[in-house]
């Protein structure tokens, strides 16, 4: 009878665990949800419920009641005090939960109680996962596999719903396209997919040679979302870790002709972005020879064009100034379209600039004509508030340099920093270096961070928009503003140690999905929301929770 109960809590576990990994790229209620259920799991495995006396002899019903209740309790408290004795005698258990704990130490330099108790809630998964996983039966290797399994089909399914959206081309930004969750977060699901499809098809007598292929197509799919979906942090994580690895087998592997091919591979690698970007950048930016006496001095309607080389710079190659008639432009917009010429778009941006700028990407003029050769779509995409062509019609990583250059010119040349998520995140860092420098040793506190940045921003006095000034954007640089010099080498302590100690860092699925977060928080609050800290969490604790290939005596 224990036997066939503790079975049904070892199956009722990984079905959790495998309903949370199928939450994470879509729903936090569901994780939530989930979460909870393990909870449950976790508190009642390993309790011998068979009573160890008979129930004393009573006619009254409440009595039995009460003392079923009682002896329930008892076992629970019991077997949780046994679980929680098992998590403190494992050192990489404890150190991963101590991350949640330093942020508890936080409470200690905090006057705004009620964010720390908000941020405290959000990240109780870095407790969580670490005692629940270290303390409950491991998997068979087929398990695993098939909770990874589970995984990747769900991210896969995914990515083929945000094509279907972008297909309905209803954005005003591609990476809207990302339904669910935040497209940084989903960007580093779809790399760490990557890399468990690409393991699973070099493993040699694992897969078929039509299955292998199909892998092979959905490795590359992979790479096109990232592609289509402008991810910077997914397609670097890519090519950095894949190079990491490529090192890694060049070192160890004894054969000349396996270092020569990995590290040619990752020189190819390297050449290949560095090539890309460099060409982009020069298309983006060539400033191609204008003779403005030979230019059309007058639209078809009579008015004067302005030809300005300076002031509006230049677009996709392309410059933005010239062929303009403001009034005539003015009057054929407003014309089309109940969004008025000088007011804004619904991006907030003033709907003049980008009128203007998505007619050179569309290369017309900008007058009466210009604006009668836009499209009925042309005109809502323009009132969403997307300035060029192309970001529609052309998604891919050329849009994303295309609008950092264009940040970048709005930055030097105006002093405004709004215009460029980068550019932005410029600002952020101004604002992080300066708390860090007013906070260097003990930090803010768990639950300041909001309000310290607002005041920072306005002692620096940054030309940033209200609605984004944001935190640093860099979780290395957030800890260190929270918790001060000690508390940041605490956090580079718990990112490395439980993987050395373990010896899991030699294992390479731990090893890409230890690098993927620890690059993505370079240049993202990575475990500042409810699924960024879940996803980190989860994969890190379930990799170095599980066994190998190797059977265990403990794997169920």
């Amino acid at each position: 009878m224990k036997s066939f109960i503790q079975k049904i809590g070892v199956d009722a576990y990984f079905v959790v665990m495998v309903l949370i990994a199928i939450s994470l790229p879509f729903s936090k209620f569901t994780l939530s949800v989930f979460q909870f259920a393990l909870l449950i799991i976790w508190i009642c495995d390993g309790v011998d419920w068979k009573l160890k006396k008979s129930l004393p002899v009573s006619n009254d019903r409440s009595f039995a009641i009460f003392y079923g209740l009682h002896t329930g309790f008892l076992l629970l408290r019991g077997n949780f005090v046994k679980k929680f004795t098992d998590f403190l005698k494992n050192p990489v258990a404890v150190a991963m939960a101590s991350l949640y704990l330093l942020h508890v130490a936080g409470l200690l330099t905090t006057n705004n109680f009620d964010y720390a108790m908000k941020d405290l809630r959000v990240k109780l998964p870095l407790l969580f996962f670490p005692v629940v996983m270290s303390t409950m039966p491991r998997f068979t290797a087929i398990k695993t596999r098939i909770l990874l399994g589970f995984f990747v089909a769900a991210v896969l399914t995914g990515t083929m719903i945000s094509l279907w959206a972008y297909l309905q081309k209803d954005f005003k930004d591609i990476r809207e396209i990302s339904l669910f969750i935040s497209s940084v977060r989903f960007s580093l699901m779809v790399a760490f997919v990557f890399f468990i499809l690409w393991f699973e098809l070099l493993e040699p007598k694992r897969w078929g040679v039509r299955t292998k292929f199909l892998l092979f197509l959905l490795t590359i799919w992979l790479v096109m979302y990232l592609i289509l979906l402008e991810s910077v942090i997914g397609l670097l994580g890519i090519v950095i870790i894949s190079g990491v690895l490529l090192m890694r087998e060049a070192l160890k592997n004894q054969k000349i002709i396996i270092k020569v091919l990995a590290v040619s591979l990752f020189t190819v690698m390297i050449s290949a972005l560095g090539w890309y970007t460099y060409s982009a950048v020069e298309e983006l930016t060539y400033r191609p020879k204008l003779d403005i006496s030979k230019l059309d001095k007058y639209s078809r309607l009579g008015n004067a064009y302005r030809h300005d080389t300076l002031n509006f710079g230049v677009e996709d190659g392309r410059y933005v100034g010239i062929y303009f008639t403001e009034k005539e432009l003015s009057e054929a917009w407003n014309k089309r379209s109940n969004y008025d010429f000088y007011g804004k778009d619904e991006a907030g941006q003033l709907i003049m600039y980008t009128v203007i700028r998505y007619l050179t990407s569309a290369d017309l003029r900008k007058d009466a004509d210009g604006v009668a050769a836009l499209s009925a779509e042309d005109i809502r995409f323009i009132e969403k508030g997307i300035a060029n062509k192309r970001y529609v019609d052309s998604p891919g990583l050329k849009n994303r340099i295309s609008k950092i250059i264009t940040g970048y010119e709005q930055f030097t040349g105006l002093n405004n920093p709004n215009g460029s998520s980068v550019m932005q995140r410029v600002e952020h860092i101004k604002a992080s270096m300066f708390l860090i420098k007013e906070n260097f040793w003990i930090g803010v506190g768990t639950g300041d961070m909001p309000d310290s940045f607002q005041s920072a921003y306005n002692k620096i006095q940054s030309r940033l928009n209200p609605e984004v000034r944001w935190r640093s954007h860099n979780q290395y640089l957030s800890m260190f503003i929270a918790f001060g010099f000690f508390g940041f080498l605490w956090f580079l302590f718990v990112l490395l140690f439980p993987g050395f100690k373990s010896g899991r860092v030699s294992e390479s699925l731990y090893l890409v999905f230890l690098l993927l977060m620890m690059l993505s928080m370079l240049s993202e609050d990575t475990i500042e929301t409810q699924i960024g800290v879940s996803l980190f969490a989860f994969f890190l604790n379930f990799l170095l929770f599980q066994p190998d290939a190797a059977k265990s005596k403990n794997e169920v």
